[in-house]
């Protein structure tokens, strides 16, 4: 992991990510509470969180393409920024449905800031250190789960206004991190693009436009995909795993009540142990790549997944915080893998587009899995932990022939060769 630090680029990314996660959940904990406290409907509360993730929803594969066919720079500052004039916003709102307006605003800027980040992996992360440089952004990613509710719980008795600004604040400070980032290489045009002389007129040109977005785009990704088995297989389980993780969302606070009723905070703390085995673990997938990470992936799922269906049989708070720091270790060490075989197997003019088309997809099924943990309480703890085991692990056994087929990275560059393909 040393040779990362050396390389400025890749650590520009990881504090932009940084700031700019660690805002983001601390409106994840003042944007509900604005609506219940303002308003006291917890309905309107979910609809207003729900607006925020609409925009991502409805235009991803726009964004991706413009992404894909521009400096993914300039759309992930502007996406910081954007946030940043938005977010103070929220409290000054006398009317709801000013809040929500507000909500989709933001998720605008999250809809452009995300698969723009994705694309700036492959300009921050050298050819052949995929692992350790994903490492590092995981790892920067997921730290702020830890911190950024804390940080939260501290600022809200003075004033949720104040909590909006600091993540304002932090949105600017994601945005500046990113000048100074290395320019990315020119994209060639599609074959089709420059085949194919444009139509005349503004109405036929828009037509080609939007099929280029919405068809041609999702056709040649789907066509690229699939004709990767190993990147196919880990797409496919990226949704069932996004599924079993919006279960969880609704069982860990059943959990917590449940077991430990006389631990105020409990929830926070099993929610910490995550946000710690998490960020710890981004650190861990670096020390894997000697192995086939096909393997390395199907066994954190699995074993991931045996630590949820472990949870119900314990009482005791601190083997409960340290299985689910596991959890939260195997889960950044898959997300790791994940993220270094997609820059490694996808072309950089198609790395805006997969992120954009899949993180809105990934966003439904979690809300999908919540919806159905809603269904099935009645089950119990037991029943939602092996539903969420069981989507966890079971697509990755079921699929190993394909996981299976990946390669081992063997060892990736010394520190001179991070350098140099820095300064390239």
């Amino acid at each position: 992991m040393r040779e990362s630090l050396r390389n400025w680029p890749l650590l520009r990314l990881a504090m932009s990510l940084f700031a700019l996660r660690l805002g983001a959940t601390m409106t994840a904990v003042g944007l509900p509470l604005l609506v219940l406290k303002q308003y006291g409907s917890g309905l309107q509360a979910a609809l207003t969180l729900a607006l925020e993730l609409l925009p991502n929803v409805l235009f991803g594969a726009v964004v991706g393409d413009l992404v894909d066919r521009a400096d993914p720079r300039r759309y992930a500052m502007g996406g910081a920024l954007g946030g940043a004039l938005v977010i103070p916003l929220l409290p000054a709102a006398g009317e709801l449905w000013q809040v929500q307006v507000l909500a989709v605003a933001s998720g605008i800027a999250y809809a452009f800031g995300v698969p723009a980040r994705m694309s700036l992996r492959t300009v921050a992360v050298p050819a052949g250190s995929e692992l350790r440089g994903n490492a590092l952004l995981v790892s920067a990613e997921r730290l702020p789960n830890l911190i950024g509710p804390a940080v939260a719980g501290v600022l809200v008795p003075f004033g949720l206004s104040l909590l909006f600004f600091t993540d304002a604040a932090f949105s600017l400070v994601a945005a500046l991190l990113l000048i100074g980032m290395p320019a990315p290489a020119p994209v060639a045009p599609d074959d089709r693009a420059t085949a194919v002389a444009a139509p005349p007129g503004r109405a036929a040109l828009l037509a080609v436009t939007l099929r280029r977005m919405f068809v041609d785009n999702v056709r040649e990704l789907t066509r690229i995909v699939t004709k990767d088995r190993f990147l196919a297989v880990m797409t496919l389980t990226s949704f069932t795993y996004m599924f079993g993780f919006g279960i969880s969302k609704l069982f860990l606070p059943l959990y917590a009540l449940h077991h430990y009723s006389g631990i105020p905070g409990m929830f926070g703390y099993l929610a910490a142990g995550i946000g710690l085995g998490a960020s710890l673990g981004g650190f861990l997938a670096a020390a894997l790549g000697r192995y086939r990470q096909g393997a390395v992936y199907m066994t954190v799922n699995v074993v991931e997944g045996v630590c949820w269906l472990t949870l119900p049989l314990l009482d005791h708070p601190a083997p409960a915080i340290v299985v689910l720091a596991l959890a939260g270790a195997f889960e950044a060490v898959g997300t790791v893998v994940f993220y270094a075989e997609v820059q490694s197997r996808l072309a950089a003019r198609m790395t805006g587009r997969y992120f954009a088309l899949l993180v809105p997809l990934c966003d439904a099924f979690l809300v999908l899995g919540v919806w159905v943990s809603g269904a099935l309480a009645g089950f119990g703890e037991l029943g939602l932990a092996a539903l969420i085991a069981f989507v966890m692990a079971g697509p990755a056994l079921m699929l190993a022939p394909g996981l299976l087929s990946g390669r081992a990275r063997g060892p990736e560059p010394e520190p001179a060769a991070a350098v140099t393909a820095e300064e390239r």
